[in-house]
């Protein structure tokens, strides 16, 4: 999203696409953009109607979607491809069938922008050179959201004089190792974020909490005397509401790998997650730290939260540590755009 702006200024018609509901329908930012579109499955006869049709002038590819019919066939009608944060699973390049399936594919971009230095390494080995090193993607936008003023009246009273622990984008794989806590932890004030939001997870989520709950839309209507669980049931807050917390719980570690923990950090919280983190570098910097720390279990957890809710480190100097670290490592967009620019100049 930052690149959006400075990409207008090569052409201001810019189309967006999801391949996921969950980020069509809640991408908000339409004054970024002329238009929103889902992406087809990656089968070559609807990419090529999909392609015919946007007839885009350049492609850039956010992360890891590799789509291969989407690429060959923008190659094939010589449309200039980006592939910007592009970072490579360590483990899936032992296999060399993947390996390959990477190197094929990946020499057909007209420049990738890499995340790490260990993706960097693998493309130039086998010598695609139009490639550089730009950091994390995400960086430049979570400096920028934490940035931006959000107040609720009903979470800064729900939280005001209180300790407050958010766990944010949790997953039912999460369940079972946070909510004995909730439970027994009433002098504690609770914000609970869904990964996923819908009518079905917010229910379920309720239903294995015990003890009452209440739901961020019903805030307006609902006196928060006496209550320690508000349920987040509305998406694209997260990010503004971990400044209310000095302890935050990210979900996703016992399932596929944990979610955004730099959101958290950012506002100066320490962080608890589960196991799965050895893929993302910021989770070993953080507990390397002490800002970060992982858990394994239920017990783990509770004797982790213990020790966080009592823990005298300084935010200032958290914070201080997680801003270093996200200067430099956040991404150099002018050079990405410098490289669009200049290879799309004339044409």
């Amino acid at each position: 999203k930052p690149l959006i702006p400075e990409l207008k200024k090569i052409n201001t018609n810019i189309n967006i696409t999801f391949f996921s509901a969950s980020g069509y329908k809640n991408f908000q930012d339409f004054h970024l953009i002329n238009q929103i579109s889902y992406l087809p499955i990656d089968l070559y006869s609807k990419m090529k109607l999909f392609i015919k049709y946007i007839n885009p002038q350049l492609v850039i590819i956010a992360k890891n979607d590799i789509w291969p019919n989407m690429i060959r066939t923008l190659r094939k009608h010589e449309i200039p491809m980006y592939l910007v944060g592009y970072q490579l699973n360590k483990k899936k390049l032992q296999n060399w069938l993947i390996r390959k399936h990477y190197i094929t594919h990946l020499s057909l971009f007209s420049y990738i922008f890499c995340h790490d230095e260990i993706t960097y390494n693998f493309i130039k080995k086998n010598k695609i050179y139009n490639t550089a090193i730009i950091g994390n993607t995400r960086i430049n936008q979570i400096i920028n959201d934490s940035e931006k003023k959000f107040q609720c009246k009903q979470i800064n009273d729900f939280t005001q004089n209180k300790k407050v622990i958010i766990y944010g984008s949790i997953e039912p794989s999460d369940y079972d190792i946070v909510i004995n806590t909730i439970e027994s932890q009433k002098n504690i004030q609770h914000i609970i974020v869904p990964h996923e939001i819908n009518q079905t997870i917010i229910k379920n989520l309720q239903n294995q909490i015990s003890n009452e709950s209440m739901l961020y839309s019903q805030l307006p209507n609902q006196s928060i005397e006496n209550q320690n669980i508000l349920i987040i049931d509305q998406f694209g807050i997260l990010k503004h509401i971990y400044k209310y917390s000095k302890v935050a719980y990210i979900g996703g570690g016992f399932q596929n790998g944990i979610h955004n923990i730099l959101e958290a950090a950012i506002h100066g919280n320490l962080i608890l997650f589960g196991p799965k983190y050895h893929y993302f570098p910021e989770a070993i910097f953080f507990i390397q730290k002490k800002i970060a720390f992982n858990v394994d279990n239920q017990t783990d957890f509770e004797k982790k939260i213990y020790l966080c809710l009592r823990n005298n480190q300084s935010v200032s100097s958290m914070l201080n540590t997680t801003l270093s670290y996200m200067e430099k490592k956040k991404q150099h967009l002018q050079y990405i755009i410098e490289v669009i620019h200049t290879q799309n100049t004339n044409k």
